[in-house]
């Protein structure tokens, strides 16, 4: 299941439009949601949207469909970047995950195109010991 926190509406500041590739005062939507598995808390997904391409996000319920699925039904990716490293979670985060502050986290900074525009930024926060990130590759 899923704990919506954060569903607003904000102006962008220098470094949201940075990221997003926008400008500055531009209007993004931004959700927080901790997603649980068995009760317990498994990701915290921090996420920028942008409101010009994606309006009606902020009127979706959260709870019965993920904003991944959201956005991919709406705006199909055509481009995607990830960087990945180990972070310790700031002091809210480890209150929203259940984790002591020294348990190490996975760290998934994504960005996601529809075409040539940025539909959302997200950032992914996993306990170490409740997440694996794996990968099976051909040639």
């Amino acid at each position: 299941r899923a704990q919506v926190l954060v569903l607003e509406s904000l102006k962008a500041d220098a470094t949201q439009a940075y990221t997003m590739q926008i400008r500055e005062g531009q209007t993004l939507f931004h959700s927080i949601i901790v997603h649980l598995e068995n009760e317990i808390p498994v990701q915290i997904e921090e996420r920028l949207v942008n409101a010009a391409i994606i309006p009606d996000y902020l009127q979706q319920d959260f709870t019965l469909l993920t904003p991944n699925a959201y956005l991919m039904s709406i705006a199909p990716m055509t481009e995607g970047e990830h960087t990945v490293k180990a972070i310790l979670a700031s002091a809210q985060e480890c209150k929203w995950l259940k984790i002591t502050k020294n348990e190490p986290c996975l760290f998934i900074q994504r960005r996601t195109w529809s075409k040539n525009n940025i539909i959302s930024s997200a950032r992914l926060i996993y306990p170490g010991s409740r997440y694996q990130l794996e990968g099976k590759f051909t040639s």
